[in-house]
């Protein structure tokens, strides 16, 4: 919805192959974020009170690891970034 966005607090290791990119590219983290998906493959979107009964069930069907990304918040201007990127890539 165009009221709502997303920051970004958390973000995973990046892999080798992307950071491997990102030093032959020079690219910098907007740059890598805008053309790469950076290794997140799946993004589910919970509400607060259910992030543990989700991770819970993700586990038991096999996925072994599991980032909380961040969260959604009033967008504030309609003109602005939709998705804001709190944390650096490392």
């Amino acid at each position: 919805p165009e009221d709502v966005g997303a920051e970004i607090t958390g973000h995973p290791p990046l892999p080798k192959v992307f950071r491997w990119m990102r030093e032959s590219s020079g690219l910098d983290d907007d740059g890598m974020l805008r053309t790469f998906n950076c290794g997140i493959g799946m993004v589910l979107i919970v509400k607060a009170d259910k992030v543990a009964e989700a991770k819970e069930l993700l586990r038991q069907a096999g996925e072994t690891i599991v980032y909380d990304l961040g969260h959604l918040v009033a967008r504030r201007s309609k003109s602005g970034e939709q998705v804001v990127m709190k944390a650096p890539l490392e």
